[in-house]
């Protein structure tokens, strides 16, 4: 399991859009360092959400930026995604590249690396485009919900 913390990870809601749109600037921003992963469609989400947080937790009302210090979701997470998009632009002028395909994503089966390049609602696995008053719905109730756990893996 410590393998699964050696590069951020960020679990989003891949059913939303906007927050999809989110997690594909923040890897890219970081030059590939941030790892993506996907609330419902993923399996390595799942498995280190029961690693992490209590069973009676429901992880999926946030994003998570999970690193080597912890899992930071929403408001908290904001500084540790930032954190982590500047150690990834460093590395990255070290010539630690980090792959730009499957390798630097979590993916199901049946997605394709595509899905972000495209930029359209249809191609988000399982979404539909957010509307204006949608997304800033979410901007302001992840900016007023925070949460932080410290690795206790089960």
């Amino acid at each position: 399991m410590s393998s699964a913390f050696s590069r951020p990870l960020l679990i989003y809601d891949d059913r939303c859009s906007s927050c999809g749109q989110f997690a594909f600037w923040a890897r890219r921003l970081s030059g590939g360092w941030i790892r993506l992963a996907g609330h419902y469609y993923s399996p390595e989400a799942m498995n280190i959400k029961k690693s992490i947080f209590p069973d009676d937790y429901d992880p999926t009302r946030m994003f998570w930026l999970i690193n080597k210090n912890g899992a930071f979701g929403a408001r908290s997470g904001l500084m540790e995604v930032f954190k982590e998009i500047i150690r990834g632009r460093i590395k990255t002028r070290l010539g630690n590249n980090f792959p730009n395909d499957r390798k630097g994503c979590i993916f199901t089966e049946d997605e394709d690396v595509t899905l972000f390049n495209n930029n359209t609602c249809s191609d988000l696995a399982g979404s539909s485009c957010a509307s204006f008053q949608d997304t800033w719905t979410r901007i302001v109730g992840m900016l007023m919900n925070s949460d932080k756990y410290r690795h206790h893996v089960k």
